[in-house]
């Protein structure tokens, strides 16, 4: 039985008040048993991982109906425990200002005719300009908070809401979910201004529509997409019909970008303008033209502020970004859509490291929870370092073996120096008398066999 670190205990012990006493201890043993696991992530061999003190027959009757009934039947909330999880991350982390959110969704690879929710979706990952690949699995809207890594430039998602989309006809579209998910998060910090940030497929009606006027959207639309004069036009004495409601047509996106090339002297409303931009990093020099305008189609009347953004060295395409807020500079909105990236790669992590689409589970209680459950414990990890884990011994050991590749702000880094710290408080020198060395070696021994 593994023990739990005392810096990490402090925080899994305020999210108690989520679970029954019984389901905690479960919930305890399951997130070391998840990070102590160095194979395939099934719940047997997570709960093999807990008990690797004895070796448990797979073909016999295993003492394993706890941890299975942990997600399948076990009384507790995704939506109470990523709350509470929410309310420490801020407090913990001191975020102060707005809260920055991004939504996005992620296709978690499944197969069976008995797997809930199980149906046919986009996967990003496989998926071309020219080429749409579809596969089987879940597909599951996230919504997390945006934290800044110190010194860096970057940020860290933090995975706290969640939604199931349903395959079929009829079923609610992923932008409905994510508005589900942001009235979820708002209503968990009424008093907080809060910007979100979501691709394309989240600019739409179903997403902005009344959308509350603490919140900021930060976007990306199409380069064709139909624009308007915010002014609308006047109506002369006597003509008959309706009073305007807009303006004339404004040229799309991708008119604008031809027009300020075609202006060789500089001067009127399309114009390229040079802005420094921190993004992923790094600052660049981008090349913008922005403007006011209404997009009926998604916000009715509503104005908006249009960038068409450009990269001065031609190592990406133009992308045409806008906000909700009229009054932001263009580089706070160039820097602010650049955050979105950091749910692409907390996706990546999950995957590649959580081992999120490992469970072989296939109910409707494991299937809504136990994905959610992996995201959370991914952000309750990322907490713990970000306050303490960075500023332990083994965080300085771990990192002296780096590669010039990785870094110590990585999932990756932060679940070694986890695993050598749990080893450190399970086996130490107190563990001197011999039934708890051999208990020991066998433990060791069986970790090994369960890595092989």
């Amino acid at each position: 039985m593994w023990t739990m670190i005392p810096s990490l205990q402090d925080l899994v012990q305020n999210l108690q008040r989520c679970f029954t006493d019984p389901s905690f201890i479960s919930h305890c043993q399951l997130l070391l048993g998840w990070v102590m696991c160095s194979g395939p992530h099934t719940l047997y061999h997570v709960a093999q991982t807990i008990q690797a003190d004895s070796e448990v027959s797979r073909a016999q009757r295993h003492p394993f109906d706890r941890f299975y009934n942990f997600f399948s039947r076990a009384a507790w909330s995704v939506a109470t425990f990523g709350q509470q999880l929410a309310i420490d991350a801020v407090v913990r982390l001191k975020v102060f200002g707005p809260l920055y959110l991004v939504v996005d969704d992620t296709l978690l690879h499944k197969r069976g005719k008995h797997v809930f929710g199980l149906g046919w979706f986009r996967d990003a990952v496989a998926s071309t300009r020219k080429r749409v690949a579809t596969a089987s699995g879940n597909n599951w809207v996230v919504m997390g908070l945006v934290v800044p890594l110190p010194l860096t430039g970057c940020f860290l998602c933090l995975p706290l809401a969640f939604r199931l989309k349903m395959p079929g006809k009829g079923q609610t579209s992923c932008a409905a979910l994510a508005r589900e998910l942001l009235d979820e998060v708002a209503a968990w910090f009424p008093t907080r201004d809060i910007v979100l940030i979501g691709d394309g497929g989240y600019a739409n009606q179903a997403m902005l529509t009344d959308l509350p006027e603490r919140v900021i959207f930060v976007g990306r639309l199409h380069l064709d997409a139909a624009l308007y004069d915010p002014t609308p036009r006047t109506k002369r004495k006597g003509q008959p019909g309706p009073k305007a409601k807009k303006g004339p047509r404004l040229p799309k996106p991708s008119e604008a970008a031809a027009k300020a090339d075609r202006n060789r002297n500089g001067k009127g409303s399309w114009v390229w303008q040079s802005v420094q931009a921190v993004a992923y990093g790094v600052t660049r020099t981008l090349q913008v033209v922005s403007y006011q305008a209404v997009w009926p189609r998604v916000l009715g009347y509503t104005p908006v502020q249009v960038l068409v953004v450009r990269d001065a060295e031609g190592r990406m395409e133009d992308i045409a970004l806008f906000t909700t807020n009229l009054t932001k500079l263009p580089q706070w909105v160039i820097e602010t859509f650049a955050r979105r990236w950091s749910i692409e790669v907390a996706f990546k992590a999950s995957k590649q490291r959580m081992d999120i689409e490992g469970p072989q589970n296939w109910c409707e209680g494991s299937i809504t929870k136990l994905a959610p459950w992996v995201w959370l414990q991914q952000s309750v990890i990322a907490v713990w370092y970000l306050t303490v884990g960075s500023t332990l011994p083994e965080a300085k050991e771990v990192e002296e073996l780096m590669g010039p590749w990785d870094s110590k702000w990585s999932l990756r880094h932060m679940l070694q120096v986890l695993r050598r710290a749990t080893l450190n408080a399970t086996i130490n020198i107190n563990s001197s008398d011999l039934a708890t060395l051999q208990q020991s070696l066998q433990t060791l021994k069986n970790c090994l066999l369960l890595a092989a």
